[in-house]
């Protein structure tokens, strides 16, 4: 579980990154059906501002091994659908287990933590749940649980790791990474 301490000046918040959901060329399937993607969700510049300390913690996955796999099970499936779907779908629990282990080796004392997740918050995504209640106009089951996304934060994620060293491949070809930014005070 790799991770990179980085200053606040260093995070780059933009709120053009929303655009990133909604264009001409993608519409991302959680725009607008989550409280933690856009337009619903809140620009946190501010709250991170509060923070002391910051890390990047983050995974790089191999995408050609995704790919292979995914079309072997799925062998009439676009590599282009595959690939895009690697973004949406898988990161929910190893995501969770390596911000854990990051949490419980970190040693310092901290008062509070903030967890901003690589993706829209999926606390709901489960068979009692049954998704995020966004779309019902309900307001957040778990609004103590609600997990922030990094684009729904307004983080431009690419500009932020762009300006550290991390052997970054943009666009993503063969590898892909999965950023979560945890803030502490």
């Amino acid at each position: 579980m790799p991770y990179v301490k980085i200053n606040f000046e260093e995070i780059v918040f933009d709120r053009e990154v929303y655009s990133y959901c909604l264009n001409d060329k993608f519409t991302c399937p959680n725009y607008n059906h989550s409280y933690s993607c856009p337009p619903a969700a809140t620009f946190l510049k501010d709250r991170v501002s509060e923070f002391k300390e910051f890390y990047l913690v983050y995974s790089k996955h191999d995408l050609d091994a995704y790919v292979k796999k995914v079309k072997k099970k799925h062998p009439k499936r676009s590599e282009q659908r595959i690939r895009n779907s690697f973004f949406f779908l898988g990161s929910k629990d190893e995501t969770y287990e390596e911000i854990s282990i990051f949490l419980d080796n970190y040693k310092e004392p901290y008062k509070e933590h903030l967890i901003i997740w690589p993706a829209k918050c999926n606390i709901c995504d489960n068979k009692e749940d049954g998704g995020c209640t966004h779309d019902s106009g309900e307001p957040c089951r778990y609004p103590q649980k609600f997990r922030h996304a990094m684009t729904g934060a307004g983080i431009n994620t690419n500009e932020t790791v762009s300006k550290l060293n991390i052997d970054l491949e943009w666009p993503p070809v063969k590898y892909a990474y999965r950023f979560s930014l945890v803030c502490f005070k």
